[in-house]
């Protein structure tokens, strides 16, 4: 599953649930926003032209409406697929199974939660995972023995999957494609051997950018453009299975690097 309806911060009342003409084809579990003249809605990618970054983040594909609804398999790195419907222009076909319709829940900017699996670019491919390779007495720097995708400065977080800070979070402060440091050390030295993983993700405040095909939030990226959201929840803890929880923030949704 991609991203679903987690609840609201209010803990009452039930999902707000609207069918839309799409504007594209698209799947279920997949973010949407505002399709513009090809139907109401689209898919919530984010693209640096105006039109996108000014485009709401509005709900989430619960549902396909129409008779051209097909079940794909899943591709590990490739997309999560599922129940999705094909859009089309084409009269005929629009005759035959009516045009692509999809059920829509509603995310309410600051209020409704929403829950999303963490990837590395793309659908099923596990962040990974930094092998520690040089001895940090002060708690603050960890080492890769191979470069990994440069995340953001001040946008993403790193936990401790094994040695003496196992199970603890930091925010980072700088990173570059070997090297990440942290502002607040964690509280034991970090030895050689010792396992991280970090994603583009935070506590509070900070980015959201997806996977390449929009079914997840993509956690290994440099956040040149991306959803300003809130994060609640952001759990790292088990390789494969990363997930956040989080509210998409009010206003100017998308940001431009």
């Amino acid at each position: 599953m991609g991203f679903s309806y987690a609840g609201n911060l209010l803990g009452v009342g039930s999902p707000i649930v609207r069918k839309f003409l799409t504007g594209e084809s698209m799947y279920v579990g997949q973010p949407v926003k505002s399709g513009g003249s090809t139907g109401a809605v689209a898919l919530a990618d984010i693209a640096v032209d105006l039109r996108e970054d000014t485009s709401n983040f509005f709900g989430i594909c619960t549902g396909i409406v129409d008779g051209s609804r097909a079940w794909t398999k899943a591709v590990p790195g490739t997309a999560q697929y599922g129940e999705g419907t094909t859009y089309s222009t084409t009269q005929s076909v629009i005759a035959d199974t009516g045009p692509s319709e999809v059920e829509v829940t509603l995310v309410i900017p600051g209020l409704t939660l929403v829950r999303a699996p963490i990837y590395n670019t793309t659908w099923g491919s596990a962040l990974y995972e930094i092998v520690n390779t040089t001895e940090s007495i002060a708690g603050t720097t960890v080492i890769s023995p191979v470069a990994t995708a440069d995340i953001a400065d001040a946008l993403g977080s790193i936990y401790c999957r094994s040695g003496a800070n196992r199970g603890i979070y930091r925010n980072i402060a700088t990173v570059t494609t070997t090297t990440t440091v942290v502002t607040v050390p964690f509280p034991y030295t970090i030895a050689v051997g010792d396992v991280f993983v970090q994603a583009s993700c935070m506590l509070g405040f900070g980015g959201m950018d997806l996977t390449t095909a929009f079914d997840a939030i993509d956690g290994n990226n440099v956040m040149d453009d991306y959803y300003s959201v809130y994060y609640h929840e952001v759990n790292l803890e088990e390789s494969g299975k990363e997930y956040a929880v989080f509210s998409i923030w009010a206003g100017n949704q998308a940001e431009a690097g």
